[in-house]
């Protein structure tokens, strides 16, 4: 693992950089041939690695975890130990890329449905065209399949391996395949595919920069309302953590 200092948020250890020194980090890893799982952690994903101690083990072993959330970033400052910025999924499956269009990197999309992945594909092969696309595979697959998957990734060796199947599946599915797999990087991409391929807006610009994109989420897609319940319940977490650590 490299030497970056860490922060630990309720036990999750994120990567203390902004997403340009990230994609520094992860670029030099990829160039070193250094196996990398990337975490993009939001509020949701530190609760359910309270509520799952294989799940927080698997947070704990993965070389790079990063903010993915003001909530993670508002954490830090909370308990005096600032995390540079937000370095979301979206936008860093972006950066990934553009080093992917300069060093002609391979890539492989596994995830999402059948027209979300098609569609992501199409995409990015016309805005990175550089980058050499090795395959993709929407996240209906049976085991049958999931086989024949994992055999195309093995002979196509990609430096770069995004999974779209949500968490924490997605994250599952990489730390189960990725100690047998040529591959470089891999990263969960939660619904970046679906946003990528145009069947998911993403929050406008407006909504971003006041932090409210999670409002932005809820209000277009009011199923996930039970998700959000999580926010409060890591706010008060943290904070009660932090009111033990200062009584000891």
């Amino acid at each position: 693992m490299d030497t970056q200092k860490r922060v630990t948020i309720l036990g999750v250890p994120f990567l203390h950089a902004t997403k340009e020194e990230t994609v520094d980090v992860l670029t030099r890893r990829i160039e070193e041939n250094k196996q990398t799982q990337v975490v993009t952690a939001n509020p949701e994903i530190v609760m359910l690695g309270r509520q799952s101690a294989s799940y927080m083990e698997l947070l704990k072993r993965s070389q790079v975890v990063t903010p993915d959330g003001i909530g993670v970033v508002l954490a830090s400052r909370w308990i005096g130990q600032p995390l540079p910025e937000r370095v979301a999924g979206y936008e860093l499956l972006h950066a990934l890329m553009v080093q992917a269009n300069t060093y002609r990197w391979k890539y492989v999309l596994v995830g999402a449905s059948p027209e979300s992945c098609a569609g992501a594909a199409e995409k990015l092969k016309e805005q990175y065209p550089h980058a050499c696309c090795s395959g993709h595979f929407d996240g209906y697959f049976s085991e049958e399949e999931e086989k024949q998957i994992l055999e195309h990734i093995r002979r196509e060796r990609p430096h770069l391996l995004f999974v779209a199947l949500g968490a924490p599946r997605q994250e599952e599915w990489i730390a189960r395949h990725l100690p047998e797999l040529p591959v470089n990087l891999a990263m969960g991409v939660g619904g970046s595919l679906d946003v990528i391929s145009g069947k998911v807006k993403r929050a406008p610009i407006f909504w971003q920069k006041l932090n409210l994109e999670w409002m932005y989420r809820l209000l277009s897609q009011p199923k996930r309302w039970r998700r959000q319940l999580l926010l409060p319940k890591f706010a008060l977490s943290v904070i009660w953590n932090q009111v033990i650590l200062r009584r000891k």
